[in-house]
Formats: structure tokens, sequence, C-alpha cells
């Protein structure tokens, strides 16, 4: 007997009895199908928040913030007794003892109200150097970024973004005119490009001068954050090293300043999708088990129903070997096809929810991604499945008597 000639009969014996064949499939069929659209979905939510990372600024991205005013002791909040502020010194520091920077972007945060004529918006403010666009990667859509003479004037100049430029000018030119922001006017002197980011618009703020948002609208001379960008990644451990160096100099408090590297944060986010990914896929695994338990079961009928049929075969010299391949090949013929279908259903199962997806938040760009490996996988897990539930049925098969199986039949 060939290798081949178990495979022909369980087909045959699959044929023969289709619709029982079709429901034992569905088992299979509906745990390959959520494995795959589980993994996909996981996978294009992964590749989306990660893109959203290194749209904004990549991997080389460091995040330095002053330590917060309140902290949590003894299970409630605390008022820190000091106080720590970025400085100009700490930037002009970074900037002359720090090798390897692309960018280094100061900001100052703040709320806005902004009106023109009889329109009013509620937005937010960045006070910022001409280093914001390139450092984030934001470009204009028109106009010029911030100066180095605006900032040293602390000119009344602004870069407005989308949102604002419709809700404001309603798709006019806005260059050269002013606005009203708390009250101060303003002249527009560039408009950002669109930007979405995890689903949300960023068109909803306002770039204005460092030095203008500290004299003018605040009266400090620190900044809310300092933001770092590096192009070379195996330097990012180092550039943090430096900037902790840094603080520590120039403050009695400086380990409690907030350093944050975005690799460290995209490292934590593929970790969290990592362990999502599995654990939806191992619930989804179970409906595997279902089926697996769905093939046992019609492999044990079809052993009853053919029991003169395993009789006769034994009497004509056929060996307990091939009685028990040829049950073990229609158990994995079973799980097989039902993991081939498995695939084709996730597949359309997970393009299917990314176009609900993206029909529910159509500013957020979002995809179904299958990898080779996640298909393997469902394949591979549906035929140890298809064995593992076909090793009795067939053992039991092929121990039969010839003569006792003869007589009940």
């Amino acid at each position: 007997m060939t290798l081949l000639e178990p495979l022909f009969a369980g087909l045959g014996q699959l044929r023969a009895h289709k619709l029982r064949s079709l429901l034992t499939l569905l088992g299979i069929v509906i745990g390959v199908a959520a494995i795959i659209a589980v993994v996909s979905l996981g996978e294009g939510l992964r590749r989306q928040v990660i893109s959203q990372f290194i749209f904004s600024g990549g991997a080389g991205m460091i995040e330095v913030e002053p330590p917060r005013q309140w902290v949590r002791k003894d299970g409630r909040w605390v008022r820190r007794p000091w106080q720590e502020h970025l400085t100009a010194a700490d930037m002009a520091a970074m900037q002359r003892e720090i090798d390897g920077l692309h960018a280094l972007v100061p900001g100052v945060q703040g709320s806005a109200s902004l009106q023109r004529g009889k329109t009013t918006v509620q937005a937010s403010y960045t006070g910022t150097s001409d280093a914001f666009t390139e450092g984030f990667n934001w470009p204009l859509t028109s106009g010029r970024s911030l100066s180095a003479l605006d900032l040293r004037l602390a000119r009344k100049v602004c870069l407005i973004g989308g949102d604002v430029h419709k809700d404001l000018f309603q798709g006019a030119d806005p260059l050269g005119e002013e606005i009203l922001l708390n009250g101060d006017r303003y002249v527009v002197v560039g408009v950002l490009a669109e930007r979405v980011r995890f689903g949300q618009s960023e068109g909803n703020r306002v770039l204005v001068p460092y030095t203008t948002a500290q004299k003018r609208l605040q009266g400090v001379d620190h900044f809310s954050e300092l933001t770092l960008f590096v192009e070379d990644l195996e330097a990012v451990e180092r550039v943090v090293a430096a900037v902790r160096r840094v603080l520590r100099r120039h403050h009695e408090h400086g380990d409690a300043f907030e350093v944050k590297a975005s690799q460290g944060q995209i490292d934590d986010a593929n970790e969290v999708f990592r362990v999502l990914q599995q654990v939806g896929g191992g619930i989804a695994g179970i409906s595997l088990l279902v089926g697996g338990i769905g093939i046992m079961n019609i492999l044990l009928v079809s052993v009853a129903e053919r029991t003169r049929e395993i009789g006769i075969r034994k009497a004509l010299g056929a060996k307990p070997r091939h009685i028990l391949g040829q049950f073990l090949a229609e158990a994995v013929v079973l799980s097989m096809v039902g993991g081939l279908l498995g695939i084709l259903s996730g597949l359309g199962l997970g393009l299917g929810a990314a176009f609900v997806i993206q029909q529910l938040a159509p500013g957020a760009p979002f995809t179904s991604i299958v990898s080779a490996e996640s298909v393997l996988w469902a394949v591979g897990f549906s035929s140890g499945v298809g064995i593992f539930f076909g090793v009795y049925p067939a053992f039991r098969a092929a121990r039969l008597n010839p003569v006792e199986a003869l007589r009940r039949s």
C-alpha cells in the first residue's frame, strides 16, 4: 500500500458522507478563522500604533519633563516641598554637550481661546522654536515656520493647525491675517499640514515662539518639556544618559526629572500587543479543540459503521498499520480542509472587521495584516488537532479482530 492510498480512501469516505463531513469541518473552520482574524487584526492595530510613534518623531525621540508637583505617598497624594523646572540653561547645555542630536524642541503648553470676527474656538497652544516642524516631521501647507528672529524678539506670530484654519477662516487664505489668542492679536505666518494620530486630529492647535509664550502668555521663564530627536538609534541610550548628567549638574533634584525614550514606549507597546494576540489566539484556539472532538466523534461513528469493511480488509491481509493509516488520513484530511477553509474565512473576517473599523473611525487608517507565520501556525495547529483526536479512533479500528469484526457485522 502506498502512502497516497489511505489519503484517497479517506477522501472517498468524506465524499460518501458529505453532510456529516461538512458539519464536522465547521468546528475546524471556525477555530482557524477566529485565530487568523484575531491575530491579523492585532497585528494591524500594532503596526498602526507603532507607525504613529514613528510618524511623530520615531524611535529616536526622547522626552524630558520636570518632576511632578504631586506624588503618591502612603496611599494619598501629597505636594512636594520643592519644585524644579526645565530652563533655557538646560536646553543650551544639552545642545552644547550632546553629540548626534537631529533636533531639540522646547515646549511651553497652554490652552487658548481663538477669535476672528464673531467666530470663537477653543484650542491649545505650544510655545516652541524653529526646530518644531523638522523634529516632529510636521510640514506646512503654506507660509513659513517660526524663525530665530521671532524667538529673539518674542513676536506675536503663530502657525495654525488645519482645524483652526477651517473654523476661523472657512478655507480663506490666513497668511498675514490677525487672530485674537487669549485676547491678544497674533499674525498668522503659516498653516500646519493635517495630522491624525491614534484616530484623533491634531489640527486644533497653535504654535507660537516659546519666548512669546513665556513672556506674554504665561509670565514664566521655563519650559513644560524638552524633546530631543536622535538619528542614530544606537545612540539613544547614550543620549539619555547625557541628558540625565546635565539635569543632575543643573538641578538639586535632577534625578527626579522624567526622561522617556520612544524606543522604550515602542517596546512596551509591542509587548502588550504580543500578549493580547496570544491571549486572543488562545481563546480562539479553544474552538479548534471543539472541532477536534467533533473529528474524534465522527471517526468513532465511522469505525462502528465500517466494522464489516475493516474485518474483510484484515481477513484479506491488511495490516493494522494500513487500517491505522486510513483513519488517520481521514482525520488529517478533515483538519487540513477545515484549516484551508478557515484561512479563507479568517482573511475575509479580518478584512471585514478592518473595513467596519475604518467606517466607524474614518480618520484612523486601519488594515488587517495576515502574516505567513500566523497562517502556518493555524494550519499546523489544526493538523495537529486532527491527528491528536484521530489517533484513538484509528487505534480502535486497527485493533479490531477480523473474526470478531465479521461476526459483529
